[in-house]
């Protein structure tokens, strides 16, 4: 077995260091035009490249949860608006009241590390999107 012994501080600093910067370089990405295809076959971090695309030419706004999931696919995750403010409660893609679809997308480098999601809010009285936002 080889073991190697760093006896100064120097290359222990150097190497904390350079770790997190490999990360941070490792995760650039470039952004890509929507296409739901892709979308759909893609994982987190392909959707995060288009995400931008997505939300700047407002796709989705005004549709109904059958077209977004016919140009998205299955939400990750569904859940219900609380009343009492912003949090929502996780609930069945099938129940009626549902207000939130929320899609796994990776769009800044901690994306890696916990979940983000593209958040896809529909309207109470319409139940057709009025709202994107990225939780990043």
């Amino acid at each position: 077995m080889i073991r190697v012994v760093l006896r100064t501080k120097t290359p222990k600093l150097a190497l904390v260091a350079m770790i997190p910067a490999a990360l941070l370089c490792g995760c650039s990405r470039t952004d890509s035009k929507f296409d739901s295809k892709e979308w759909k076959a893609g994982g987190a971090s392909y959707r995060g490249t288009m995400v931008q695309d997505l939300t700047e030419r407002g796709l989705l706004i005004g549709r109904t949860r059958t077209e977004v999931a016919e140009l998205l696919g299955k939400p990750d995750m569904c859940g219900v608006s609380d009343e009492g403010g912003p949090t929502v409660v996780p609930a069945d893609c099938s129940d009626e009241k549902v207000d939130w679809y929320g899609y796994n997308v990776v769009t800044i480098p901690r994306c890696h590390f916990w979940k983000c999601y593209l958040n896809v809010n529909f309207g109470p009285d319409t139940h057709r999107v009025e709202d994107l936002a990225v939780s990043d």
